[in-house]
């Protein structure tokens, strides 16, 4: 079952739900055993920075500039006796680009305590998160259920260096997959916050930018009647609206049950996702009820 991490840049008033948010206000410095950078290039390469020792400090600097003597995966620092590998990313690794987004995808399998660092371009923000958990085997203990939140997420933000990061704590042995769409934005769009953090690593949330949307109604789903052929599309608008009103009311399981549910209802209406990339490409271009529906879309075909 996948589940999703919805954010539009934090420099307005908005703020995502189902998901609780701390403003950091000062640096941290932490400690850890092995932390993994994934720098991502505007040509869509990724530099691979896989770190080691005992223990060893690092920090995201948000308060100033990049020197001649920083490091290539600055605004990080790392402090101690360290062992750093710098590779190139495995097969799982998959990034795409288009015109002001990158798409990045990835399959971990990692032991707890580690840190996993993904360094975007400059002036590229997270837009839309994606998890999928990957299932186990759990041989002798059948039945068996791990209720415990694995990690934390954790999104940082370099306004004078115009860069982000996307941080996993992860407390245990964990093995997810993980999508992020990437957006650029302006220099006045960067987000002027230092730091917000997710306490649930899997979970969903939806920008309160769309709480004004009343319902969605038939002629905002036209582009999809159209484009999918559908003739009738009381199935979609139903759910869709069944969302909407999960979300406002903040009922975080039944969301991500519905949210599936409108995956479900569009992939089987169409054989490529090119023609979902298609349909989301043009409701970005429409009203808030439209925002809204070009986002689900978003979601469903990343």
């Amino acid at each position: 079952m996948e589940t999703v991490v919805i954010l539009i840049p934090p420099c307005t008033n908005a703020f995502p739900l189902g998901v609780t948010l701390r403003r950091q206000t000062n640096r941290k410095n932490m400690i850890t055993k092995l932390m993994v950078i994934q720098k991502i290039n505007e040509d869509g390469t990724v530099d691979v920075f896989q770190i080691t020792s005992n223990n060893f400090q690092w920090t995201f600097e948000n308060r100033r500039t990049k020197t001649e003597s920083d490091s290539d995966y600055f605004p990080f620092e790392l402090f101690g006796e360290l062992n750093i590998l710098k590779r190139r990313p495995g097969a799982e690794t998959r990034t795409y680009i288009k015109e002001n987004e990158i798409t990045f995808c990835d399959d971990y399998g990692v032991p707890g305590g580690t840190v996993v660092g993904i360094l975007f371009p400059q002036n590229y923000i997270p837009d839309i998160i994606k998890f999928k958990d990957k299932p186990y085997i759990p041989v002798g203990f059948a039945g068996q259920v791990v209720t415990q939140t694995p990690g934390q997420i954790q999104i940082l933000y370099n306004k004078l260096e115009r860069r982000s990061a996307i941080i996993f704590n992860l407390h245990d042995n964990i093995v997810f997959g993980f999508k992020c769409i990437a957006k650029f934005v302006s220099d006045d769009l960067f987000p002027r916050n230092e730091s917000v953090i997710a306490d649930d690593l899997f979970d969903i949330s939806l920008s309160r930018e769309f709480l004004n949307v009343e319902a969605i109604t038939n002629d905002d789903l036209k582009l999809i009647n159209d484009t999918l052929n559908q003739a009738d599309i009381s199935d979609i608008k139903d759910t869709l609206n069944e969302l909407l009103t999960a979300v406002k009311s903040g009922q975080k399981e039944k969301s991500k049950s519905l949210l599936n549910k409108v995956g479900q209802i569009l992939l089987n209406g169409t054989s490529v996702a090119s023609s979902l990339t298609t349909i989301a490409d043009s409701y970005k271009v429409g009203g808030t009820a439209q925002q809204f529906i070009g986002r689900i879309i978003d979601y469903v075909s990343l």
